[in-house]
């Protein structure tokens, strides 16, 4: 019996401006030095000196298309055998890239705030990114949107291996608020809403690195966040999402994350 899928997010290592703290959406920043060197000591960390995802069981990686992302996932992929590497195959996925945050890009939190309040915002509640979403940028029900779709795709790959009896980890390669907010949404926060017709009708094709189409989707509804989910992820690091008792139909969050044995089965 093969183990169940899992997804394993890792946010992409350090920039100048996650280590300032700056919002960083379509701005495509490279990795620090230290970030460079960060996220090759934790792909050494997970697939070698620990063996906390082993390589045999990735089945497919899907990465943003922003630099940061790509660096990382490029980084960490050294600990894993090329010959095995080959057999990974990679899914560049816009719905997986970073909040587009409009005027509050480059700007600190402070700075955000101070901005709305010269516009005559938030006077009745202060603002929140996870309700409230960005001027001229996403709103939250555009995010939560994209990312519903992104979650139904990966799920997908995973019902395929699971049907055939295979391992499915699924890599994800992506930043701050998607993993967060798609984290909320795999296992159920958040509001649920009917797909506009537009929406409906909105076909979006990925294709693996291999120039193979992955399936399409097509969703009646998705689901977007009011509240803050209260999840914290610094650069570089990890979350992994699952599904209780082997049923593809109960996605969970795994609290121990990958630091578990490998050969360890989790049935309650």
């Amino acid at each position: 019996m093969a183990p169940t899928p899992r997804l394993v997010a890792i946010r992409h290592g350090q920039t100048e401006w996650s280590k300032s703290g700056q919002y960083t959406g379509s701005t495509d920043l490279p990795l620090t030095e230290d970030g460079v060197e960060e996220m090759r000591t934790a792909g050494l960390s997970i697939f070698q000196k620990n063996n906390l995802i082993s390589p045999e069981r990735v089945t497919y990686i899907v990465v943003s298309p922003r630099t940061r992302a790509q660096q990382t996932m490029n980084l960490m992929l050294e600990s894993v055998p090329e010959e095995r590497k080959k057999h990974i195959k990679v899914i560049v996925d816009e719905d997986v890239r970073e909040w587009e945050y409009g005027d509050y890009e480059g700007r600190l939190t402070s700075e955000i705030i101070e901005l709305r309040k010269s516009r005559g915002l938030d006077k009745e509640r202060p603002w929140l990114i996870w309700r409230d979403g960005c001027e001229n940028g996403e709103s939250s029900e555009q995010f939560g949107f994209r990312l519903s779709r992104a979650i139904q795709r990966i799920r997908q790959l995973h019902k395929i291996s699971h049907e055939k009896n295979e391992a499915a980890d699924i890599l994800l390669f992506a930043h701050g608020h998607s993993i967060r907010y798609l984290s909320a949404l795999w296992f159920g926060l958040g509001v649920e809403k009917e797909c506009s017709e537009e929406q409906k009708k909105e076909v979006v094709h990925r294709y693996d690195n291999n120039g193979e189409l992955i399936p399409d989707v097509h969703m009646e509804t998705y689901s977007h966040m009011v509240s803050n989910p209260n999840f914290l992820l610094c650069p570089g690091g990890m979350v992994v999402l699952g599904y209780s008792h082997g049923c593809l139909d109960e996605p969970a969050l795994e609290l121990s994350g990958a630091f578990i044995p490998q050969n360890s089965i989790c049935l309650t």
